[in-house]
């Protein structure tokens, strides 16, 4: 490569940036950096309007800066523009000047020279962080139940689809129990749905507490949760859960200066034993669910296929 031609180029660009109200008000509007890159990955130029996202003076530390978890992908971005000459675009975290973890969109436009052959690639950078945000807010909306913070019914069934697809193809086993607070609506009735509502963030981290990491309770609506367990060595350790979760609603509660007690029922399927699909597996749930609220509440009970069909304990 020329490099008197390089530098020239270099200087240019400088000036230009530098002497041009136009064109810096444009970099402005698209971009809070932009870096212009020799095709040997040497930087030609930089220039940054944001207050903690520096042009770094070298690609090393430009690379330096990305997060691990991206920073292969940007650097394969990169050698793709140099080999195909087509545009990229990346979001990734890149550490800012004050050492905060900021998201980041990098898009790169490839920069023919004189000779219509590719010699810079132009990196413009736009801080994200404000969007990611906005995104993982709406997208804890959409998954989450606003009152308790649980998985919904709708991230519910996503993970229980995720999870048994990895116990089918493990060959394991996977427990699923559905819970209903019994007479609820005894507690909102005389207490009020202010002590409603406390009761069940509060019910909400007593399951919690009976459970390990690597399971979800999600709650399903109103008075109805789930719980999903899915790795389990046998029917006796989702049992075991069932009693721990018996045992720690049955102690006393305390909300907004009421005292009371409070029980829940619940039903209970393993896969593959009581079904080997989503669609079986809830159904045979409700059903243990509603044999157990129809014979005095209380209690867990197994799916069993004696069970009647069409009963709902909804």
């Amino acid at each position: 490569m020329d490099m008197k031609r390089n530098d020239t180029f270099g200087r240019a660009a400088s000036e230009l940036l530098e002497r041009s109200d136009v064109l810096r008000h444009l970099l402005q509007a698209v971009a809070d950096t932009m870096i212009i890159l020799y095709d040997s990955g040497e930087i030609a130029h930089a220039v940054s309007h944001h207050p903690v996202l520096s042009a770094p003076p070298t690609v090393r530390e430009l690379l330096e800066r990305v997060h691990d978890g991206y920073r292969n992908d940007v650097t394969r971005a990169f050698f793709r523009v140099k080999a195909r000459g087509k545009p990229f675009s990346a979001q990734y975290q890149y550490r800012s000047d004050n050492g905060d973890w900021i998201w980041v969109e990098s898009t790169g436009i490839p920069m023919a020279g004189d000779h219509e052959d590719l010699s810079y690639i132009a990196v413009l950078t736009k801080d994200i962080t404000k969007q990611k945000r906005t995104e993982e807010s709406l997208r804890t909306m959409a998954f989450h139940d606003s009152l308790t913070g649980l998985p919904n019914r709708r991230l519910f069934k996503e993970h229980l689809l995720h999870s048994l697809a990895q116990a089918k193809r493990n060959r394991g086993l996977l427990g699923l129990l559905y819970l209903d607070i019994d007479d609820f609506k005894r507690i909102n009735d005389t207490m009020g749905h202010e002590t409603g509502d406390e009761f069940l963030k509060a019910f909400a981290k007593r399951v919690k507490g009976c459970i390990r990491e690597i399971d979800m309770v999600a709650r399903m609506g109103g008075d109805e949760f789930t719980v999903l367990l899915p790795t389990v060595d046998s029917a006796a350790n989702v049992d075991k859960v069932a009693k721990r979760i018996l045992a720690a609603i049955s102690a006393p509660w305390e909300s907004h200066g009421h005292q009371f007690h409070a029980t829940v029922s619940g039903g209970i399927v393993v896969y593959p034993e009581n079904g080997e699909d989503a669609t079986t597996l809830l159904r045979h749930v409700d059903m243990a669910l509603y044999s157990v609220k129809g014979s005095g509440r209380n209690n867990f009970v197994f799916y069993d296929p004696a069970m009647p069909e069409g009963g709902s304990a909804n």
